[in-house]
């Protein structure tokens, strides 16, 4: 199992093509700060596409296609968390500064690629697929990244919807979903309405990441956080998604969900810094 790596003056990437293509490490140089959140329970191996997502969830900043819940499509099942991040992904050209990913061997039957790039403090993701088949479906982002004693979101946030009324104690309880504490035994997950798609990251050393998702594709945003409450795991995962609930169904019912067949495309794009 190879892994790949994009360098320059401020950024130290590792790609992991055979784990679904995932970005397995961001290092901002100048702090060596790793923005990126890894499993320590668990060691980075193939996993079976049948497998249960969460009992062998090893992190990283990964994507989920063409479902997140296992749903049924007209091509088959679509399992645990979709068919992205167990796959394989092809190395279709490399440089210190990019490297373009494929793969083809999806059942759904879609091709799907993806370019990484690094410029100077920022890394850009742009995706392309061609989703043949005739149903409903979600794309979204999975961006795990660490919690240290102090981290916030900082966003335009005009509303915040629990995806769960059982799974969570931040909410329902009045507290502050965007400041956490790493250990503090708080978890939830909920969809965030924001008024434009850019958010804030700040630990409690001043490193700061701001994600952009500016695309007509990933109109809606997520955030799934544990801070040692879920697992004894203290991350928080960054959701930007093509859909406006977990659930097919219930997206649809929303009229906020995308369909196929489709020529699919959308990025995103981080900025990272320390002030």
């Amino acid at each position: 199992m190879n892994n790949l790596n994009l360098e320059n003056e401020l950024l130290r990437v590792e790609i992991t093509p055979d784990l679904g293509g995932r970005i397995d490490s961001i290092i901002y140089i100048p702090t060596n700060k790793n923005w990126v959140w890894k499993n320590s329970q668990i060691e980075n191996k193939p996993v079976s596409k049948y497998s249960n997502y969460d009992d062998n969830w090893q992190g990283g900043w990964e994507e989920l296609f063409p479902n997140d819940a296992i749903e049924e499509f007209e091509w088959g099942k679509g399992l645990d968390h979709g068919e992205l991040w167990s796959t394989a992904w092809n190395i279709d050209f490399i440089t210190d500064n990019e490297v373009n990913l494929s793969t083809k061997i999806l059942d759904s039957g879609t091709v799907f690629k993806k370019i990484i790039k690094i410029s100077d403090n920022t890394i850009k993701v742009d995706y392309k697929a061609d989703i043949k088949f005739n149903d409903n479906f979600l794309f979204k982002l999975h961006l795990a990244v660490p919690l240290d004693s102090s981290t916030e979101v900082i966003c335009d946030s005009r509303n915040i919807e629990k995806v769960y009324d059982d799974f969570g104690n931040i909410i329902n309880k009045g507290k502050d979903f965007f400041k956490l504490k790493k250990d503090s035994g708080n978890f939830d997950f909920a969809y965030i309405d924001l008024k434009r798609n850019e958010i804030l990251v700040q630990d409690s050393l001043n490193n700061s990441m701001k994600l952009n998702f500016g695309d007509e594709n990933l109109r809606y945003f997520w955030i799934f956080q544990s801070q040692g409450g879920w697992r004894n795991h203290n991350v928080m995962v960054l959701e930007p998604a093509s859909n406006s609930k977990k659930h097919l169904v219930d997206s649809i019912k929303d009229n906020k969900a995308l369909k196929g067949p489709l020529d699919f495309n959308c990025h995103y794009e981080v900025e990272f810094i320390n002030e």
